[in-house]
């Protein structure tokens, strides 16, 4: 049998996890059942099964009641923080914005895939009007037909197209010269012009710009074809092209103000844990530049190892040369975050763990949010326990700090003074010993005959809100009150992990000091 070569090993199963998780961030609604994605992806139902069972593990990958596999909570929240992070995003949007106001038009962003004849719609916003041109973030479009794609051609190149190129409409260009020939005429007016070349009813006018020095996008403004009109394309350029210039600085400076980031090694030596260090880096810190040492420590592999796994990463584009020495983030996961979008409440990524929670105890399960801006906290979410007799808290209602677990857990791990702390009533050691063991305990604080337990959770290092179990006094008796504990604030430690994007923050076994009641304190009971 011919020896397989090791590298192209590795990176045939790179592309595997990361086909897995295309499949499954394209496909919303439903989900897939391993033999169906194995059958898509011309795969063995062994290794998709692998693959899937360790990228639940990773939680980038969930499962529904069915037991299909579905996009996965952490996902949602990379995909979140490196919209929150990345200037093509805020900055992007920004512009872009500006573009559609003063324009009418649909103004709309896109960026390369790494494959000559893609790129693809990373932002779009639409002018409030009956009839617009629509494109969906995250979406392929052509390289050859289309504004987006042509202008992304037009300082790329046309080197490596197909030989043989789709005509969409009539109007398409279906080979290299022809397209090179229309870039020529194009660099008079400084944009490209496409009249019907993608979608038959569709016109618009797009500029090129610099991501970095091995990525190129574009920006465009387009309309429905019958409002087109010739007279509008010089303006329209010379606004497309003093904003790509905006734009170019804006990423220019933002990469020259980026420190060496921090990093987290990835946890194991396995081809998915690695992958899943890469992402978790990039979305955690957008901007971020790794050099070789950089990766070497990120993967815990040798020179030689890393320049293979991080030729691996740029083929399937989760990271990208921003220059000869350094990496930065790839195509493909603004693509991901792109078409994940960012409209994710934070009710609905964590339900999972609550629902888990109170299934496991048989009790009512409730999180708690904390608002820095206004210092108070309420109800988010509540899971009601399948007990006979349990509690129904209602969403959305307010909280104090001061009473019940559930504030207390919080209140002990924010900046207050002594007097503040003496005007509510509150002892300074009942905090102290509360952030000391990491889960806070009441008795009918604020539920009459309720007795609750509250553990903190934390994104990026800063108190966020707390998870409570509250039980009725005469069911407390029975409960083994170590193990409610423990359940309580492995949930909170699993939020703290699942919703943390910074390296740097302190992992959740340190943020809780204990999971067990100490003898000299009260008796363990539950946050009411």
């Amino acid at each position: 049998m011919e020896e397989r070569d090791p590298q192209a090993a590795q990176r045939d199963g790179s592309k595997e996890v990361v086909a897995v998780l295309e499949a499954v961030i394209g496909r919303t609604g439903y989900g897939w059942g391993v033999r169906e994605l194995a059958e898509e992806l011309s795969a063995s139902r062994s290794t998709i099964n692998r693959i899937l069972s360790r990228l639940v593990d990773e939680r980038f990958v969930s499962r529904d009641a069915s037991g299909a596999y579905i996009l996965g909570p952490r996902l949602k929240v990379l995909s979140r923080a490196l919209q929150k992070g990345h200037p093509l995003f805020t900055e992007g949007s920004r512009i872009l914005s500006r573009l559609s106001q003063s324009s009418g038009a649909t103004a709309l962003m896109a960026v390369e895939t790494g494959k000559p004849e893609e790129c693809f719609v990373l932002a779009t916003l639409e002018p409030d009007v009956p009839v617009r041109y629509t494109l969906t973030p995250g979406s392929i479009v052509p390289t050859h037909a289309g504004a987006l794609g042509l202008a992304v051609l037009s300082r790329r190149g046309t080197t490596g197209l197909p030989p043989e190129l789709k005509k969409y409409t009539e109007a398409s260009m279906d080979s290299r010269g022809r397209i090179e020939k229309a870039l020529e005429s194009y660099a008079s007016v400084g944009a490209v012009v496409s009249i019907g070349q993608h979608i038959p009813d569709a016109a618009g006018i797009a500029v090129p710009f610099t991501v970095s020095d091995h990525l190129i996008g574009s920006l465009s403004l387009s309309r429905p074809r019958n409002e087109f009109e010739e007279s509008s394309i010089a303006p329209g350029a010379k606004t497309l092209r003093e904003a790509a210039k905006e734009l170019e600085s804006i990423l220019r400076s933002s990469h020259a103000s980026v420190q060496t980031p921090a990093l987290r090694p990835a946890e194991s030596s396995a081809l998915i844990d690695r992958i899943v260090a890469i992402i978790t880096t990039f979305c955690g810190q957008p901007l971020a530049e790794l050099t070789l040492p950089d990766l070497s420590t990120l993967w815990g592999t040798r020179s030689v190892a890393t320049r293979r796994l991080a030729e691996s990463a740029s083929d399937v584009g989760l990271m990208t040369k921003s220059n000869e020495r350094t990496w930065t983030i790839g195509p493909t996961l603004l693509r991901w975050s792109a078409a994940l979008g960012i409209n994710h409440e934070l009710s609905e990524i964590i339900d999972e763990d609550l629902q888990s929670l109170s299934e496991q105890t048989g009790e009512t399960i409730t999180l708690a949010l904390y608002d820095a801006d206004e210092e108070s906290a309420h109800i988010a979410r509540s899971h009601v326990g399948a007990r006979n007799v349990r509690y129904v808290l209602d969403e959305g209602s307010e909280i104090p700090l001061t009473a019940g677990a559930a504030g207390k857990a919080i209140l002990a791990y924010l900046p207050q003074t002594v007097s503040a702390l003496t005007k509510a009533g509150i002892q300074a050691e009942e905090l102290e010993h509360i952030s000391a063991q990491g889960w806070a305990a009441t008795d009918s604080e604020r539920v009459p005959d309720a007795h609750g337990i509250a553990a903190p959770f934390f994104i990026n290092g800063m108190v966020r809100g707390s998870v409570t179990a509250t039980v009725p006094n005469h069911r407390i008796a029975g409960i083994p009150a170590e193990e409610l504990v423990a359940a309580v604030v492995q949930t909170a430690h699993r939020l703290t992990r699942l919703l943390s994007t910074d390296p740097q923050t302190p992992p959740a076994h340190e943020q809780s000091k204990s999971t067990k009641p100490q003898e000299t304190r009260t008796p363990v009971s539950m946050a009411g």
